[in-house]
């Protein structure tokens, strides 16, 4: 974790220091070496989060794209009592999920029933199949035009054929990111791929973006629930010329 508790303060780690996970109040001691990213590790094996997993640095990168003040945040529903802590929960209320290991799909499910507005960060470097699934995407992405503009939103009928088939059914927009800890850098794309939930007339729905232009994004409000239901009704009203399916 990035963050602990100092005498009841959220504080980055500070060697010598001791701090207090903030979900399950146990003793944390400070990793400040001088290869992996500084963090707080639980001084002894205890039960915390369920949906906590071991981060690789690319998994704090992103944490650390944004404020402190938004970076692992804990939340309870007060029905059923059920916590958990937030990778990342904006000032506008999306939640982001940084997730770099195998996530099973009935886990996924609860995570975005939990946490509704959500976007998910996904290391798309995992898997060698999976890297090599996205080098041909520029044979497979139609992109949309209108008003004879490029939108950089592209379609695709072979979604299965680009993107990890155990994320094809998630219920939340997910950001694919090819430049993870296996990334092979030589062949990689630096594009992170934006799929969209659900499908516009049978294809899904894709925009390749920068890292900068996805925390603008994301910044801007664009890319919360609202906005991506938004674009999808859009695209789906659009007269579409004759593309490749």
């Amino acid at each position: 974790m990035l963050t602990a508790l100092i005498k009841g303060v959220r504080s980055r780690p500070i060697p010598g220091t001791v701090g207090q996970c903030p979900f399950c109040n146990s003793e944390m001691i400070p990793r400040c070496g001088e290869i992996r990213l500084h963090h707080w590790a639980h001084k002894s094996k205890v039960d915390c989060d369920p949906w906590w997993e071991p981060e690789t640095d690319w998994h704090r990168d992103w944490k650390n794209e944004f404020p402190l003040s938004w970076q692992e945040r804990v939340f309870e529903d007060h029905d059923t009592g059920e916590r958990h802590i937030a990778d990342v929960h904006t000032l506008a209320g999306l939640t982001l999920e940084v997730q770099h290991s195998h996530l099973d799909p009935k886990e996924r499910r609860a995570r975005e029933a939990f946490y509704n507005n959500m976007l998910w960060v996904v290391d798309g470097s995992r898997l060698k199949g999976n890297r090599n699934k996205i080098l041909g995407w520029r044979d497979a992405l139609t992109e949309i035009s209108h008003g004879g503009q490029q939108t950089n939103l592209f379609l695709t009928c072979e979604a299965n054929e680009l993107f990890p088939s155990d994320w094809l059914e998630s219920s939340a927009p997910i950001c694919f990111d090819y430049m993870g800890p296996n990334a092979e850098t030589s062949s990689a794309p630096t594009q992170l791929f934006l799929l969209y939930p659900g499908s516009v007339r049978g294809s899904r729905l894709v925009e390749p973006l920068t890292r900068n232009g996805l925390l603008r994004a994301i910044y801007s409000e664009r890319v919360d629930m609202s906005a991506v239901r938004g674009v999808l009704q859009n695209v789906s009203r659009l007269r579409l010329s004759k593309r490749r399916c």
